[in-house]
C-alpha cells in the first residue's frame, strides 16, 4: 500500500483493539474453564495495555510505516491442569481468540452495512478504520487458525491427534516459527490470506450485494 498517514492513523488503533480482544478471548475462555491464572495475572480485562507485547507493538509500528501493519499481543498464560476436560479445555481456549476476531469482523461488517444502507455521509478516516478493522480481524483469525505451532491452530491440531502422536508433534513444534517465516518469505501466507479475503467478499456480495462488497474495500482501492 505504501506510506499513507491516514491508513496508519486508522490502522494502529484497529490492530491494537483486535489483538487485545483476541487475547482477552483466550483469557475469558480459560477462566470459564476453571483456570484462575489469567485473572491472577491481570489478563481478564478489556484494557488493551494489559495485552500488548512490547516487541509485538514495535513491530506493528515498523510494519505500518511499510504499508501494512503486523504484530502480536502478549500470549495469555494458562494452566490446563485446572480444566475438567483437558483436551476440550485446550481446544476451546485455543479457538476463543480467533472466534473473538470473527465476532469483531462480523460486528464491523454489520455497522458498515447499516451506514451503507442509510446513505449517510461517511468521513474518509472512519471509512478507512472500519475497512481496516474488518480485514485485520479476518487476517488474525485465518493466521492464528493455521495448524502450525505455536499458533492457536497448532494447539487445536495437537489436541486432535492421538496421544501417541502428540509427543512426535511436539518435537516438531520448535520449527514452527521457521515454517511461518518460510511461508512469509515465499509469499505463501499472502496467497492464503488473499484466498480468504476473496471468500469473504464473495459471501458479502452474495448476501448483501456487490455494491456493499465494493464499499467494504473501497478505502484500499487507489483513486
Amino acid at each position: 500500500m505504501g506510506f499513507d498517514l491516514m491508513y496508519i492513523a486508522a490502522a494502529l488503533p484497529a490492530i491494537i483493539i483486535a489483538l487485545a480482544l483476541h487475547e482477552y478471548g483466550h483469557a475469558a475462555m480459560a477462566t470459564k474453564m476453571g483456570d484462575p491464572t489469567p485473572r491472577m495475572q491481570g489478563r481478564l480485562t478489556l484494557n488493551p495495555i494489559a495485552h500488548l507485547d512490547p516487541m509485538g507493538t514495535v513491530f506493528i509500528l515498523i510494519t505500518l510505516f511499510m504499508g501494512f501493519g503486523f504484530g502480536w499481543g502478549k500470549p495469555v498464560q494458562t494452566n490446563p491442569s485446572y480444566f475438567t476436560d483437558y483436551r476440550k479445555g485446550r481446544i476451546l481456549v485455543a479457538i476463543a481468540g480467533p472466534a473473538m476476531n470473527l465476532c469483531l469482523m462480523l460486528m464491523a461488517i454489520g455497522v458498515s452495512f447499516i451506514i451503507f444502507k442509510s446513505g449517510a455521509p461517511l468521513p474518509s478516516f472512519v471509512h478507512m478504520m472500519l475497512a481496516v478493522f474488518v480485514m485485520i480481524n479476518l487476517v488474525l483469525m485465518v493466521f492464528n487458525l493455521l495448524p502450525i505451532p505455536p499458533l492457536d491452530g497448532g494447539h487445536v491440531l495437537e489436541m486432535m491427534l492421538p496421544w501417541d502422536l502428540r509427543a512426535k508433534f511436539q518435537s516438531y513444534a520448535q520449527f514452527g516459527f521457521l515454517i511461518l517465516i518460510g511461508l512469509m518469505m515465499f509469499r505463501v501466507l499472502g496467497v492464503i490470506i488473499n484466498f480468504f479475503v476473496g471468500i469473504l467478499l464473495n459471501l458479502v456480495s452474495i448476501g448483501f450485494g456487490a455494491d456493499f462488497a465494493y464499499f467494504l474495500v473501497a478505502p484500499f482501492i487507489p483513486e
